[in-house]
């Protein structure tokens, strides 16, 4: 995985986004200026121009939580809802450093999933390193996007968000429950990726399999061990699953952006642990699809699929091993066999979201009421 650091500049442009979204007034634009303003000048412009600029943006993201806070005297109104979402991103940054932090000491499980990329022929970490590597700027380019996630799940968010306020919020929990989910996995099987556990060799020279054994390993650098399952997989397949809602051009942007960010996390992850993110992710989104029942087919076959999958890759890869360095085949088979029902679970189950009738509306029963105008009646014609 990547060195911990926390990036507090993209935290803070996922909070200038949800700022801006809201459309707020000249006095609360101004307000959140002055205090990017004084940041500025107190901690400084760095890097090159790129680098600057979005430092400074990300000031401003900073300088949008007082403005909001200060809403009722700004604007006569307030925006609770608003002020937590922008506390959220920072706040979900800084607990992750310091849970990562706790969790980079001891055993890794690297071994066992180095010889099952191995196992497809070539080591899938190396070859990605290889390829981000060719030129300068396709190695920043992919490191960017890889730093950029937050900002592909507050798209994401926007999108569900702006169809209901229903799916925003199912949106919203379901990328914190990955983040919960992941974490309580970091323990069950902990790994730091090829990146950290062959340094010396990476990404030019693998080492060939036979020579790693298959037994837990120490690392002498303190490095989270976050690689199993990979949540920036799982963050993007639900980035990707919301591209899906987007008109064409904005899904295919997305996506491409997403396909060469996946590039970059292979290069620190494992092609084993971006495999059961898929799985992983399909169970934790039939948990929050609570726009189809709980007992329809479609929910709970994705959840159990889901489930079922990632607990039979963990055993597998632990205690399996060398049963796909010696048939070759299953590995190839059983990543077919994962991914594929996924995908098919998931559309299922996304359709069966989308012909959910909506909340028939009340019926008002009709009365006949006394007349309010006081006018009065014209009298009838006498009859003939």
């Amino acid at each position: 995985m990547q060195p911990i650091d926390v990036s507090v500049n993209v935290n803070f442009l996922v909070c200038l986004v949800l700022f801006l979204v809201t459309r707020p007034k000249p006095r609360e634009l101004l307000v959140a200026c002055a205090v990017a303003a004084c940041l500025g000048v107190r901690l400084g412009l760095h890097g090159n121009a790129i680098h600057r600029t979005l430092e400074a943006l990300s000031y401003c993201g900073a300088g949008a939580i007082p403005a909001v806070w200060l809403m009722p005297f700004l604007s006569g109104r307030s925006n609770l809802t608003l002020l937590a979402k922008l506390l959220f991103p920072p706040c979900f940054g800084f607990v992750t450093a310091l849970f990562l932090n706790l969790g980079s000491h001891g055993t890794t499980y690297d071994h066992f999933l180095y010889a099952f990329d191995g196992s497809f022929g070539f080591q899938p970490s190396f070859w990605a390193g290889r390829m981000v590597s060719v030129t300068p700027w396709i190695s920043e380019l992919t490191k960017a996007l890889y730093d950029a996630l937050p900002l592909f799940l507050v798209a994401a968010y926007l999108i569900e968000e702006r169809r209901s306020a229903g799916m925003g919020r199912r949106a919203f929990f379901l990328m914190l429950l990955v983040g919960l989910c992941g974490a309580a996995c970091f323990f069950l099987f902990p790994a730091v990726g090829a990146y950290w556990i062959f340094a010396k060799s990476f990404p030019l020279h693998p080492p060939a399999v036979s020579a790693v054994s298959l037994a837990p390993t120490m690392i002498a650098a303190a490095v989270p061990r976050n690689c199993m399952p990979s949540l920036h997989t799982s963050w993007a397949l639900v980035a990707l699953w919301a591209a899906g809602r987007c008109s064409l051009p904005w899904r295919m942007a997305m996506r491409g952006l997403l396909m060469v960010m996946l590039l970059q996390t292979l290069v620190y992850h494992y092609l084993a642990d971006m495999i059961v993110a898929v799985p992983f992710t399909l169970a934790l989104y039939a948990i929050t699809q609570t726009a189809v029942p709980w007992p329809a087919r479609q929910r709970r076959g994705a959840f159990g699929f889901g489930l079922l999958s990632v607990v039979i890759w963990l055993v597998g890869l632990r205690w399996g091993a060398s049963l796909f360095q010696i048939f070759p085949l299953v590995s190839w088979c059983a990543t077919l066999l994962t991914i594929a029902p996924c995908w098919w679970l998931w559309r299922i189950l996304d359709r069966a979201a989308e012909n959910q009738p909506e909340a028939a509306p009340i019926a008002v029963r009709q009365t006949h009421s006394a007349r309010t105008d006081f006018n009065p009646v014209p009298p009838r014609p006498a009859l003939s």
